[in-house]
């Protein structure tokens, strides 16, 4: 997503101007009812970000502006989610943000303020650095991207499946003899996703994408349940 100059604003009526609004707002409204929050680590991993650096970028960049969390650990909203996304991409544009720009494109993404002193504004999908050197970022390709994650990890059943008869059990790829164990711990173990593709072919994007988010996870206490071992080749 390339930060662009951001383009004149004229020749918009009254209506498309609140037809656009409206867009944004189905754009975003889906997320927040589909989950309230998720977990620092389950978020990371959504994202492809190290919770550490979540945790400390709300420590040492947003505490001041950002809601106190309670004594449980962090959960982040899908707004959130976005500021991270958003500023990761306006950093691979060579857009280095200070932990004052930071805390405003934060509360502009999150609390839809707007502070006079704040050259950070969002008109409807549009994030504008305005300045000297002003910057337009189009936030509907991030807002999409991270819905369509969003949906992967809230709706699983969508692509895999635990059934008695299958690999005793195990959960497998929707439709496969494929345990979702088997392509997890071959990302983690750094088999690169174009090999995966290849020794898999009946693995979709969708299903891929879902076992990377999977792999970015946490591994649960307890005992490792024994996975089932594949040839690969």
């Amino acid at each position: 997503m390339a930060a662009q100059h951001p383009r004149g604003r004229g020749g918009h009526t009254q209506h498309a101007r609140q037809e656009l609004g409206f867009k944004l707002k189905q754009v975003f409204a889906p997320e927040i009812t589909v989950a309230a929050t998720l977990s620092t680590a389950t978020g990371a991993a959504l994202i492809g970000a190290d919770p550490r650096l979540v945790q400390q970028e709300f420590r040492r960049v947003l505490g001041p502006v950002a809601a106190k969390p309670a004594r449980t650990p962090r959960q982040l909203t899908f707004r959130e989610l976005l500021y991270f996304q958003v500023v990761n991409w306006l950093n691979q544009e060579g857009v280095q943000l200070s932990p004052s720009q930071k805390q405003q494109v934060y509360l502009t993404l999150t609390k839809g303020h707007h502070q006079t002193s704040s050259k950070w504004v969002r008109h409807n999908v549009q994030l504008i650095r305005q300045g000297v050197v002003p910057v337009s970022l189009n936030l509907a390709e991030a807002i999409q991207s991270l819905r369509y994650r969003y949906r992967l990890l809230r709706h699983p059943e969508r692509l895999v499946e635990s059934n008695p008869a299958i690999c005793s059990g195990q959960t497998v790829f929707r439709g496969t003899r494929i345990p979702l164990s088997v392509v997890v711990g071959q990302l983690q173990a750094g088999v690169p996703r174009r090999e995966l593709e290849t020794d898999f072919p009946q693995l979709n994007r969708a299903a891929l994408d879902y076992a990377e988010i999977q792999a970015r996870l946490p591994k649960p206490a307890g005992r490792p349940q024994k996975a089932l071992r594949l040839r690969r080749g």
